[in-house]
Order: C-alpha cells, then sequence, then structure tokens
C-alpha cells in the first residue's frame, strides 16, 4: 500500500547542456567504510531527468530505525477493540493518534500514541460513513488534517474529518474504481483495471492488464483521462468450466502509483525507473537508479514455489510450463513520507534476509540505504516514525510504530 501525501512539490528545470546538480553522500555507519552515490539532475525537452549511481551492498545511510517498536497494537484474544482482522493500513493523524483501516469489521479504529484504543469509526452497512465488504481498503491522508478510507468494490471513497465526522463520500465516476490519492488543487488522482480476455480451456499464460488512470474533479466526475499504462503480471490458468483463475505470479513485474507532491506517479519495476506525469498527463520528471539486471531461471522458480509450500510437494506441478519473465523485478515498492523523500523497497532474490530501502530525496537524488525491521510492512514513514503491519506464525496481524532517526548524515 503506497504513502501519499499533499505537499507541493518545485519541479527542477536547467538548460540541457548544464549539469545542474550533482549529489555525493557518504554512507556513514554499519562499518562499510564509505561508499559514496553520485547523482546527476539534468532537463530534456522540459523533463527533468534525474540519474543515479548504485549503493555499495553494505552502504547505509546515517539514518536509522530504531531497535523496537515504541507502539504494538494487536492481541491473540481478549478486548476485541485489538483483535485486527485484514488490516489495509494505518496512517497517524497530527496529534499523534493512529488511525487502522480494519476491514474484518468495517471499522477505521484509532488509538492513542501509545496504542490505546479510544474509539471506532464507521462499521459494516450501506449508511452514510458506513463500508461495505473487505473495506475499508487503505485509509491514507486527506488535505486539511483530514483522513480518506477507500470502499474499493464499491467505487468510493469516505472522507473524515480529525475527530471522526464522516464528511462525504466521494463516488468514482467515469468507470475509474480506485483513488490513488488527493493532489494539491483538490482534485483526485484514479485507476481501475482494465479487462482481460480468456484464453482456451486448458491453457495457461502470463498475462498483463493494463491500468486506465485519470484525474477527477471534488464531485467525482472526469476532469482528463490519462491513457492506460501496464498493469501487474498475473498467471492465468483458464479452466475447462467456470471464469479463468489469475494467479499471483512468482516474479511478477508490477506496477506503481501514487502522488509525488503536485505529480502523479504511474511507474513499473520492470526497470529502476520511476516516472511522474502532470495533471494533464505530459511527463514531467524521470528518477532512475542503476542495478543489476537478472534473469531468473526454472531453479529460481522451483525454489520459490517450494519455499512457499514446504507441505505441499505436488505444487511444484503447477510450475512446470509456468514462462519465466526476463529479470527479476528491479524492486519492490515505493513509499512517499511526509517530507516527500522517496522509499524505495529493493526486491530480495532468494535467502536474501536484509530488508533494505534507497532513500531519494524530493528532487529524486539517492540519498542512502536503510535497513528496516524484518517481517514488517512499512505504510506510512513520518519526520521520526514509520507505521506498519505485520503478522505472526499464528497469522495474527498487528499494527507497530518504529521511531526514526534522521540526523545521521
Amino acid at each position: 500500500m503506497n504513502m501519499r501525501t499533499t505537499r507541493t512539490m518545485r519541479t527542477l528545470k536547467a538548460p540541457s547542456a548544464v549539469l545542474v546538480g550533482v549529489l555525493c553522500v557518504a554512507c556513514a555507519g554499519g562499518g562499510d567504510g564509505g561508499g559514496g552515490l553520485r547523482s546527476t539532475v539534468r532537463d530534456s525537452a522540459g523533463v527533468t531527468i534525474v540519474e543515479n549511481g548504485r549503493p555499495l551492498p553494505d552502504s547505509r545511510l546515517g539514518w536509522r530505525v530504531g531497535p523496537e517498536a515504541t507502539v504494538l497494537i494487536g492481541t491473540a484474544g481478549g478486548d476485541p477493540a485489538y483483535e485486527l482482522f485484514r488490516v489495509g493500513g494505518t496512517m497517524r493523524l497530527s496529534d499523534g493518534r493512529i488511525v487502522v483501516a480494519n476491514a474484518g469489521t468495517g471499522e477505521l479504529r484509532v488509538y492513542d500514541p501509545d496504542g490505546v484504543h479510544l474509539a471506532s469509526w464507521g462499521g459494516q452497512g450501506d449508511g452514510p460513513g458506513e463500508f461495505g465488504a473487505m473495506a475499508p481498503g487503505a485509509v491514507e491522508p486527506w488535505p486539511g488534517d483530514s483522513l480518506m478510507a477507500r470502499d474499493s468494490f464499491r467505487s468510493r471513497i469516505s472522507i473524515f474529518s480529525a475527530d471522526g465526522t464522516f464528511g462525504r463520500a466521494l463516488r468514482l465516476q467515469g468507470g475509474y474504481q480506485r483513488v490513488v490519492g488527493p493532489l494539491p488543487d483538490g482534485s483526485v488522482f484514479a485507476a481501475t483495471l482494465t479487462s482481460f480476455e480468456r484464453g482456451e480451456p486448458g491453457t495457461s499464460e502470463l498475462i498483463r492488464p493494463d491500468l486506465e488512470y485519470g484525474i477527477l474533479q471534488a464531485d467525482g466526475s472526469v476532469q482528463r483521462d490519462l491513457g492506460a499504462y501496464p498493469g501487474s503480471e498475473l498467471y492465468l490458468v483458464n479452466t475447462a468450466n467456470g471464469p479463468p483463475w489469475p494467479r499471483a505470479y512468482p516474479f511478477d513485474r508490477s506496477a506503481s502509483d501514487f502522488v509525488w507532491g503536485d505529480l502523479v506517479v504511474i511507474t513499473t519495476n520492470d526497470s529502476y525507473e520511476i516516472r511522474a506525469y502532470r495533471t494533464d498527463g505530459s511527463l514531467a520528471r524521470i528518477v532512475r537508479r542503476d542495478h543489476e539486471v537478472r534473469p531468473p531461471t526454472r531453479a529460481d522458480l522451483r525454489d520459490y514455489v517450494a519455499r512457499q509450500n514446504p507441505d505441499r510437494p505436488e505444487a511444484l506441478d503447477a510450475v512446470a510450463d509456468m514462462p519465466l519473465v526476463d529479470a527479476f523485478p528491479a524492486f519492490n515498492r515505493v513509499v512517499v513520507d511526509r517530507l516527500n523523500h522517496l522509499w524505495v523497497e529493493e526486491y530480495r532474490l532468494l535467502g536474501e534476509d536484509q530488508r533494505l530501502w534507497t532513500v531519494f530525496d524530493p528532487v529524486g537524488r539517492a540519498l542512502g540505504m536503510v535497513e528496516m525491521p524484518g517481517s514488517f510492512r512499512v505504510t506510512e514513514i513520518g519526520e521520526d516514525y514509520i507505521l506498519g503491519m505485520r503478522r505472526d506464525a499464528l497469522d495474527i496481524e498487528y499494527v507497530q510504530s518504529w521511531p526514526l532517526d534522521r540526523s545521521g548524515s
């Protein structure tokens, strides 16, 4: 789940023949002995292009995530207010309260800065401020210290004030199903998945349906269609009876979309490149980082499936004819923090345990790498905290907040 931000970012422009900016960052800490990053920023026909070198594998940015979580929300039993089920996302309000989208009960649960339950908003139903099945699917900031909660199956979002007052529901028009995020001018960035056709019964194939994007007005009506872009890869099994059965592909190249200041990002992890657009659809910025391209092998595929299904050796039969992609994904996810930095989660190959993120400044220049706690999915990064979710060995869900120290170089 990607973070959104509503801060306006200045677009950097300069003559294409001039080197606009070069940033060298010495990655301290961890005993790496240095490992500088070089970034160049240039203009090409009105598009800002940021080229970044590859950090050394053991280099680290001086920023540090604390040794343990300072807030833990969740329990295996006891008070139902702390039993979490199908958490879609979490965010922190300006006063430190933590809001959790608990889709299992159709609620937005609110906890104080120490994790003590204060209130629950919404509920399952059809009334104002209520949610349908599998919702709220996410909760994210909305301008004015408000928040939005997604109800994608109903193609709408619900907007609440910081005190829990339901403001309004925004129903998406033009066939759009999902709000990506709000923009500073009051418009909304939205997306929908295109349909796909099934193949011949008894066949299987690797498919990649498009995602269509658009800018909607504050009332949900379409302001501008931005067009179709590649979505995420799926392995489709065409059964003889019933609808086709799409399954996630182990090394799927996927789409990333989010709001970055006053730009909208529509990109994929086929390569280490992040493409940001103006709301009129024109390309505004390209951020690249050098990385090693490696194609997966049949042995990689079988090893992945065997690890995911240790008690089901027959699972290997299902991937015997599964096609191989040209390369592993260049990265995993992207999160925009509250200070408009990009945090890119590096793709982990089989056997790699470190969870590394490359941090980019608001222009797109790489600052260095930060290591995250294991088994922890980041949902929001603030100035001095990181929020996220994890599951334990019993599949119990928890929300955690970890301290973040940005004082290091």
